[in-house]
């Protein structure tokens, strides 16, 4: 079987602000797959979550078996399997969470089909808010100071339903 168990721990990089996986990788990846190491970061590139699994596939055979026929059509079709595998560890050590959750969590990822156009709330957000910078004009930076001031929880939502949003 073509399974790599790592035996590295992360611990605490003492950032109090980053967090990264925690344990030592004991989940077998799928026959024909092995997890390597790999550092990911966020911010940018900036700040470094530490050395976390990443499973990659050695037996193009043996993915086809695991992803099927449709599965492997959407890789191709989508975003590689290694970039999402990439966010998922990201997300989750990020979270804190273990090696063995990081790596359970890329075993049970299953390529979806792109659909283009679906609109979720972060891009209406993004169109809003792309919308109201052009309105603004030389302004438009107040868009982006309030957007911030948002994410950075200085507008509370009972402030956000005072100005008449939320329900």
């Amino acid at each position: 079987m073509g399974t790599s168990a790592a035996d590295i721990e992360v611990v605490d990089d003492g950032n109090d602000e980053t967090k990264t996986a925690t344990g030592t990788l004991t989940i077998e990846a799928p026959e024909g797959a092995e997890f390597e190491m790999e550092e990911v970061k966020t911010g940018k590139g900036l700040r470094s979550l530490g050395q976390v699994p990443i499973l990659m596939w050695a037996q193009l055979p043996r993915a086809i078996e695991y992803y099927g026929d449709e599965g492997v059509r959407d890789v191709l079709d989508g975003t590689s399997l290694r970039v999402s595998f990439q966010n998922i560890a990201r997300r989750f050590a990020s979270a804190g969470k273990t090696m063995d959750e990081i790596a359970q969590a890329q075993i049970n990822f299953r390529p979806g089909k792109r659909v283009a156009g679906v609109s979720t709330p972060v891009s209406r957000a993004g169109n809003a808010a792309r919308k109201a910078a052009e309105k603004l004009g030389d302004k438009a930076d107040d868009v982006t100071a309030f957007l911030e001031k948002i994410s950075r929880g200085e507008i509370s939502e009972e402030q956000l339903k005072a100005l008449g949003f939320g329900g």
